[in-house]
C-alpha cells in the first residue's frame, strides 16, 4: 500500500480511482463495509483503491472543548488500512481552514486530478464541507454533474439491531465492556503508548510489568483489570492488564490519573523501557479493588494470569 499525507504527493496524470472516504476512526465493521464496498466496486472496473481519512480527528479541531478520545491513531489507523490490501491510502491534514472548504468544492477536489475519483463510497450519515452542510445525498448529486458515480452501504448494525458508531465504541469501552466493543471493532481494542519506569512493586512481587505512558487522547478503558496480548518489536505476548491507580499501595489522596500496567506472561526478552508497545484488550476479568496486603494481591493476581490465559486461547492466532 502507498501512503500519501497530501493531495500534493499522489503522482500527476489522468488516474482513476475508486475512492473510500470517512475520518474511520477505529475501523469498525461499518467502516470496514464502506472500504470493502470500493474494493468491489473498483476492482470490477479495474481501477485502483484509495482510501482518504483525516488528521487529527475532525472532532478536535471542531469541538476541540468536547477531549473526544481517539480509538485508532494514525499510525495504528494505517496499519489497520494496510491490513485490508487497498492499493492507496490519503491521510489529509484536516486544519481550520480545510474545514471551511464549501462542499461543492470538496467535491470537485475529489473528482479531479491528482485523486480523480471515478467512484466515491461514504457512509450515508457522512457529512462534509463548511459547517458539514454536506450530505451522502448532495455529493451523489454533486458527483452526478461531474461524471463521479457516489455509493453508500447500508448502515452495519450489531446483533442488537443498533448501528455501529464510533461514538457507541468509545461509550463501551470507557465502561469496561471491551467484549461488546471487540465485536463491533471486529479485533480487540488497542492502545498505543511507550513503556516507561513504573514504581518497581511488581517486579518487587516478582510481577514486573509493562507501564504505558498511553498516546494523548487515547481511548483508555475504566479501571479494572483485563485480559488481553501485548505487541512488542519482539512479537506478541498474553497479557494480564490493570488500568487503575494501584490502591493497596496508595491512600486515597496519593491516587491521580489511572495507569496502564501490562504483565507479560512467558515473556523472556529484553526490557522494553523506551519502546513503543501496543495492548490489545480483550476482556474484562474484574474491578480494581484494594487488598488487606500485598500476599493476598499476589494470590487474586494469579487468579488473573489464569483467568487471562482462558479468554486469550479464543482468539485466533495471527
Amino acid at each position: 500500500m502507498k501512503t500519501y499525507v497530501s493531495l500534493g504527493e499522489l503522482p500527476v496524470g489522468d488516474r482513476r480511482r475508486a475512492v473510500a472516504i470517512g475520518t474511520f476512526d477505529g475501523l469498525h465493521l461499518g467502516h470496514r463495509e464502506i472500504i470493502a464496498q470500493a474494493q468491489e466496486l473498483g476492482r470490477a472496473r479495474g481501477i485502483p483503491v484509495l482510501v482518504m481519512t483525516f488528521e487529527p480527528h475532525p472532532i478536535a479541531i471542531l469541538r476541540p472543548e468536547l477531549k473526544t478520545t481517539v480509538l485508532t491513531p494514525v499510525d495504528l489507523k494505517a496499519d489497520l488500512i494496510a491490513a485490508l490490501d487497498v492499493d492507496e491510502l490519503l491521510i489529509l491534514p484536516f486544519t481550520p481552514a480545510f474545514s471551511r472548504i464549501r462542499a461543492e468544492r470538496f467535491v470537485d477536489m475529489i473528482a479531479s486530478p491528482p485523486l480523480g475519483a471515478e467512484i466515491v463510497v461514504v457512509g450515508e450519515n457522512f457529512r462534509f464541507g463548511s459547517g458539514g452542510t454536506g450530505t451522502a445525498e448532495g455529493m451523489r448529486a454533486y458527483g452526478r454533474a461531474r461524471g463521479v458515480e457516489v455509493v453508500s452501504p447500508s448502515i452495519v448494525a450489531s446483533y442488537d439491531g443498533k448501528p455501529i458508531s464510533s461514538t457507541r465504541i468509545r461509550r463501551l469501552i470507557a465502561e469496561g465492556r471491551l467484549d461488546e466493543a471487540g465485536a463491533l471493532l471486529g479485533r480487540p481494542h488497542i492502545v498505543e503508548g511507550i513503556v516507561v519506569p513504573g514504581d518497581q512493586r511488581g517486579r518487587a512481587l516478582g510481577l514486573p510489568t509493562a507501564n504505558v505512558d498511553a498516546l494523548a487522547n487515547a481511548a483508555v478503558p475504566g479501571r479494572g483489570v483485563y485480559a488481553g496480548r501485548a505487541v512488542t518489536r519482539h512479537g506478541r505476548a498474553i497479557a494480564a492488564i490493570n488500568v487503575g491507580v494501584a490502591p493497596t499501595f496508595r491512600a486515597a489522596h496519593e491516587r491521580g490519573p489511572a495507569r496502564v500496567e501490562a504483565f507479560l506472561l512467558d515473556y523472556d526478552g529484553p526490557d522494553l523501557y523506551g519502546e513503543p508497545i501496543r495492548i490489545e484488550f480483550v476482556s474484562r476479568l474484574r474491578d480494581e479493588r484494594r487488598f488487606g496486603d500485598p500476599a493476598e494481591l499476589v494470590a487474586q493476581i494469579h487468579h488473573d494470569i489464569a483467568a487471562t490465559r482462558e479468554r486469550v486461547a479464543t482468539l485466533p492466532v495471527d
